[in-house]
């Protein structure tokens, strides 16, 4: 198992929560994400290595600003 941890700067609302979580949950390999509005915190667990590319093109293309 493989682990990410980074933010996601612009969460506003409960719509943004699932708007991204379903996002990563799409990228190969991907078993939980966790992603709390508060802190803009998230988690994600995979099965293979996670690219931190591939977070951020995707999170980016829904409209979210990713730190790593």
């Amino acid at each position: 198992m493989t682990e990410l941890t980074f933010k996601i700067t612009n969460l506003t609302c409960e719509a943004c929560i699932k708007v991204s979580t379903k996002t990563l949950q799409t990228l190969p390999g991907v078993k939980s994400v966790s992603v709390d509005l508060q802190t803009g915190s998230t988690h994600i667990t995979s099965e293979e290595p996670i690219n931190p590319d591939d977070v951020a093109n995707a999170l980016k293309a829904k409209g979210y600003i990713v730190a790593f």
